[in-house]
């Protein structure tokens, strides 16, 4: 018998994974401080959906061991609860963030404007490409060492991958909340976020694997491309 009377709504607020409470129709009764991050890349509605198609079939709890995400945000399980007909609640598991290697070999990386770069990239594309591209950066993001050859090639290949889009949209932001280590120390991440109405999937694994090599983070989905590049200073 539990004789705890302590108030958990603090710890719910302030866990690392994404807690949700519905009532019956579907609309938000609260959330938790990471799921309104989450909600930033997934609309209500599909997470309700989630939420219902995983639920018990009774009063309870069912966990689910899922591959599922939402923009950049991926989780590896979902626990769906409710005990009355007036309220449900989805709480989703973060999935573990690939760790970079403790020693780091930087040889070629140079300090870059990374907007710049990036920008030099797009006007090499638009050359032989006629659909529609949007561009959404923030033009204050740090200069970082990265090697330059090899992440122009990286986004060659992504532009590969959507050459046959009519619309493209690329957002670069810097990832709140989150740090990642690089040789020991600590670093913002810049977030490339690709969309395409129109993607080519089948080089996924080649773009991963260059992404990798150079130690970017990178999530292939149906309609989009998600770089997590590590924000190195020397």
């Amino acid at each position: 018998m539990n004789l705890v009377s302590t108030d958990f709504k603090f710890f719910i607020e302030y866990d690392a994974n994404p807690f949700v409470l519905f009532n019956a129709k579907g609309k938000i009764v609260y959330l938790n401080s990471s799921a309104e991050m989450l909600m930033g890349s997934c609309a209500s509605e599909k997470l309700f959906d989630v939420t219902l198609s995983y639920a018990p079939k009774s009063f309870g709890y069912k966990k689910t061991l899922i591959d599922l995400s939402f923009g950049y945000f991926e989780f590896y399980a979902i626990n769906v609860l409710y005990e009355n007909e007036d309220e449900i609640a989805i709480h989703l598991y973060n999935k573990p963030m690939p760790k970079i290697n403790n020693k780091v070999n930087l040889e070629g990386y140079s300090q870059t404007d990374i907007n710049l770069l990036f920008e030099a990239n797009i006007e090499l594309f638009k050359m032989n490409y006629s659909g529609k591209l949007e561009l959404i950066t923030d033009y204050d993001l740090p200069k970082l060492y990265i090697h330059q050859n090899n992440f122009s090639f990286l986004i060659r290949k992504i532009f590969d991958n959507m050459n046959s889009a009519t619309q493209i949209l690329i957002n670069i932001k810097i990832k709140i909340g989150e740090l990642i280590i690089v040789n020991g120390k600590k670093y913002p991440i810049i977030l490339f976020i690709f969309q395409a109405n129109n993607k080519n999937r089948q080089n996924h694994k080649e773009i991963k694997r260059i992404a990798m090599d150079n130690y970017i983070n990178i999530h292939c989905q149906e309609e989009s491309i998600i770089l997590e590049i590590p924000a190195i200073d020397f």
